[in-house]
């Protein structure tokens, strides 16, 4: 049962705030917007907890994650990857779904597609992994679905590779 909801102090009937998720020490949350300094049609965006409840001052998260369309539906997994839809990233189609590595307060520099099968031609989004068993689940309104969006499960057999480690002999 919910009790003491509050609405967030950078809400505004002026642009939309959505998705939020937390880091894996909560003290940070990340949402989409599409405040007025975003750099597309929305943004993702983050903001400090501080540790008496309040809140900072949100932040866009500016390139390489953001562009000049729309990156929304972000998810921080177990390993500290935020990952997060697009249609301004090179992609299939559509919103396909994208991950960079969260590294010291700041972010590796590059934002990687997740690939097929769990991006398509049409829109995917709402992505999330429990990495421990490499099982997820993801949203899209792919035609042989359903409905107009459903949820997908999915069982990760190749994890993303965020740096180039290569032996040389």
């Amino acid at each position: 049962q919910w009790s003491n909801l509050e609405e967030l102090p950078f809400n505004s009937d002026g642009y939309s705030v959505a998705h939020p998720a937390l880091s894996l020490d909560e003290k940070t949350l990340y949402f989409a917007s599409d405040m007025p300094d975003s750099k597309g049609e929305s943004d993702i965006y983050k903001v400090i907890i501080n540790e008496d409840g309040t809140f900072g001052s949100p932040e866009n998260l500016g390139l390489p994650i953001n562009t000049e369309a729309r990156e929304t539906f972000p998810f921080v997994s177990s390993e500290n990857i935020l990952y997060f839809s697009s249609d301004g990233h090179p992609g299939l189609g559509g919103l396909d779904i994208f991950g960079i590595k969260i590294k010291n307060g700041g972010f590796t520099r590059s934002v990687l597609n997740v690939g097929e099968p769990v991006n398509s031609k049409w829109d995917d989004f709402s992505y999330i992994i429990k990495e421990d068993n490499k099982r997820g689940y993801f949203a899209s309104n792919r035609a042989e679905g359903m409905g107009a969006d459903d949820i997908y499960g999915f069982l990760e057999n190749r994890p993303l590779t965020f740096e180039c480690l290569q032996p040389i002999t």
